[in-house]
C-alpha cells in the first residue's frame, strides 16, 4: 500500500535541496501522483497515462506530456519542469530573473512550433495517433495547453505586486505553478503510468497496475511493459472489468492481450 503523507513528506525535503532537474523529474516519473493536473477533463487524464521526454522536434522536448479528453474535445497538455530553486525574481527587485525569462521563452518557443499548422497536425495525426482513441474521438479537434512548474511560492505569496506580475503571464491555454503546488491535494490524485513514446510503440514503465484501459484499447502490438508489471496486472485480475467477445465467448480483455503484449526487463 503506497503511503502519500509518507511520498508527500519525502517530496517536500527533496524541494528543498539543490538538486539538478533530473532529480526532481525522476522522482515525479517514480511517483505520478505528484505530476500535474492541469487542464484534466471531466474523462481525467487519457489512459492513466503521461508520456515522459516527448519529442515535438529536433530540441523541442517536454517534460512530461499527457492527453485529456471531454466527449466534444482533447487537451493536448505539455508540461516543462525547471527546478525548485529556480527564480522568480532578482533581488530585492520585482523585475524577473533571468531564470523566470528563459522558462517564458521556452513555452513560446514551443508555441511558436504548433502555430506552423503542418507541425500540429503532424503532432496530433502521427506523434499522437497511438494514443489519441477510440477511433470515433479521433475527429475531434485537440486543443495544445501548456504547463510550467517554477520555483517555489515563498518567492511571491507575501507580495502581491509580484504574485499579479505572475498571474498576468498566464494564458487561458497557459498555467504557472510552483513546486509547492505539486504537493496539494495528493489525496485525490490518482496514479498514473508513465510512458516513453517510441516511433512503434509506447513503454510503459511502470511496475503498477493501475487501470486496464490502455491495453483494452490499444493494439497489443503497440505497447511494451516490464515483467513486474504484467505480474502485478495480473494480482489485481478481481479488478478487471473490460470484456469482449471471442468466438462466441464473453471473456476479460485482459486475459486475451496480456499473454500478447511484449515485456522488457
Amino acid at each position: 500500500m503506497i503511503n502519500k503523507h509518507d511520498l508527500a513528506r519525502d517530496f517536500s525535503a527533496l524541494l528543498d535541496k539543490q538538486e539538478n532537474e533530473q532529480v526532481y523529474q525522476s522522482f515525479l516519473e517514480k511517483h505520478p501522483f505528484f505530476i500535474p493536473r492541469e487542464f484534466v477533463q471531466n474523462h481525467g487524464i487519457h489512459f492513466n497515462l503521461a508520456l515522459k521526454k516527448l519529442s515535438l522536434a529536433k530540441d523541442y522536448v517536454t517534460d512530461f506530456f499527457y492527453l485529456s479528453k471531454s466527449s466534444d474535445d482533447w487537451n493536448c497538455v505539455l508540461v516543462e519542469l525547471e527546478k525548485p530553486q529556480s527564480r522568480f525574481f532578482k533581488d530585492g527587485s520585482n523585475e524577473f530573473h533571468q531564470d523566470f525569462v528563459s522558462a517564458l521563452s521556452q513555452i513560446r518557443r514551443w508555441r511558436a512550433w504548433f502555430e506552423e499548422n503542418t507541425n500540429k497536425e503532424h503532432f496530433i495525426n502521427n506523434t499522437l495517433r497511438t494514443v489519441r482513441i477510440p477511433t470515433p474521438m479521433a475527429k475531434n479537434p485537440c486543443y495544445i495547453k501548456y504547463v510550467l512548474v517554477h520555483g517555489r511560492r515563498a518567492e511571491y505569496q507575501d507580495n502581491h505586486i509580484r504574485a499579479g506580475q505572475i498571474r498576468a503571464e498566464e494564458r487561458d491555454d497557459f498555467k504557472i505553478m510552483t513546486y509547492d503546488s505539486l504537493l496539494e491535494g495528493i489525496n485525490s490524485k490518482g496514479d498514473l503510468y508513465i510512458g516513453v513514446k517510441t516511433n512503434e510503440h509506447v513503454d510503459i514503465i511502470s511496475d503498477r497496475f493501475v487501470d486496464e484501459s490502455i491495453f483494452s484499447w490499444i493494439a497489443p502490438s503497440a505497447i511494451r511493459i516490464t515483467e513486474a508489471l504484467k505480474t502485478d496486472a495480473l494480482n489485481h485480475k478481481s479488478a478487471w472489468y473490460h470484456y469482449k467477445t471471442i468466438s462466441g465467448s464473453r471473456v476479460l480483455a485482459l486475459d486475451d492481450v496480456l499473454p500478447k503484449i511484449q515485456t522488457k526487463g
